[in-house]
């Protein structure tokens, strides 16, 4: 497909793995504890530097409102804060923490319950790497003891958006779904709720395309449901633009799960959840 790159040949995500053993997780599902936005406070000096930080790559940061960075810029701190980082095969790297956390932010940022809570560590990797007892090649996973992501194709995703890859996001989309449908806390009720609406509205949007085959998606959105959300999430935040004007059912379907929409200023749809 037109777009795409050598980047897909690796095999992205063991997720439908991951899911299908653990979907008895399910029924044991319970709301995250609730906090006050209001009580988390960042300083003055931490705001600057998270600014500078996030917005050297992230234009959809530089796009918010000053009262909607604040808040952008807070979320980012805690779930940093809540996370424990781990590097391998580089160095200890504050700013890569800050960034990955913004990613997580960004496709949260709708949501009331932010945090993913589930996971308490991140793995930034300094290239693609193999899994134990797989020759495949990673750039990016989720399980459940962590979110894995390789730094050089984390960069990547943020520097060339004309091929609708990112693997920050990508990996987000699907710590999100984890987090909300197969593990034991941290469950967002509006994602929940509209989530299940929308793997109801998009099968036949799926179905067409696996027919046709042909998509502005690219094609590793076609392997199961769970890549088709994943990759749908990258292409929202990446080409909203060109997303919305080739698949307008899909791109309302995302703005309502994730309550954002990227073209709007201030992104967040509806204040309360």
């Amino acid at each position: 497909m037109e777009g795409e790159c050598l980047y897909l040949k690796f095999n992205r995500n063991p997720m439908r793995i991951v899911f299908r053993k653990l979907g008895k997780l399910f029924s044991g599902h319970r709301e995250a504890p609730a906090f006050t936005e209001q009580t988390i406070t960042v300083s003055d000096s931490a705001f600057d530097t998270y600014s500078l930080v996030i917005g050297s790559l992230f234009s959809y940061f530089n796009d918010l409102s000053t009262e909607s960075k604040k808040r952008f810029v807070q979320r980012v701190h805690h779930f940093k804060s809540s996370k424990k980082f781990h590097f391998i095969g580089m160095e200890e790297n504050e700013d890569a923490a800050i960034l990955v956390s913004a990613s997580a932010i960004k496709v949260t940022f709708g949501l009331k319950n932010y945090l993913l809570s589930h996971f308490e560590n991140i793995y930034i990797l300094a290239d693609a790497y193999k899994m134990e007892n797989d020759e495949e090649l990673y750039v990016g996973h989720v399980a459940p003891e962590g979110i894995y992501l390789s730094w050089k194709h984390f960069r990547y995703g943020y520097t060339n958006k004309s091929d609708n890859i990112n693997v920050a996001s990508h990996e987000m989309a699907h710590a999100l779904l984890y987090n909300n449908f197969f593990a034991q806390y941290g469950m967002d009720a509006h994602f929940r709720m509209n989530y299940e609406q929308f793997s109801t509205t998009t099968g036949p949007i799926l179905a067409q395309v696996i027919t046709n085959r042909q998509s502005y998606l690219r094609s590793y959105a076609f392997s199961n449901l769970h890549e088709f959300w994943a990759v749908s999430v990258e292409a929202f935040f990446d080409n909203p633009e060109g997303l919305k004007k080739n698949m307008p059912e899909l791109y309302g379907a995302l703005c309502r799960v994730l309550n954002q929409d990227p073209l709007s200023k201030n992104k967040v749809l509806k204040s309360e959840q």
